[in-house]
């Protein structure tokens, strides 16, 4: 059976994902009481936030509306 999902879709559906992931580690950052937990939680929230804004650029060139 063939997939309806273009590219993208794909990539939609990537970058809500990456959206979601920055914002619940900045979340539990604010939540950590440890310092070192708390400083991998926001390197974890930048990761994400760098990984949507290439994603948004793909999204772009692809024609889509990021």
């Amino acid at each position: 059976m063939a997939s309806n999902f273009t590219d993208l879709d794909m990539l939609y559906d990537y970058e809500k994902d990456v959206a979601s992931a920055a914002m619940g580690y900045m979340t539990l950052a604010t939540r950590a009481h440890h310092n070192d937990l708390r400083e991998r939680y926001i390197k974890l929230a930048n990761e994400a936030t760098n990984a949507h804004t290439k994603v948004s650029q793909l999204i772009s060139k692809a024609g889509g509306i990021a």
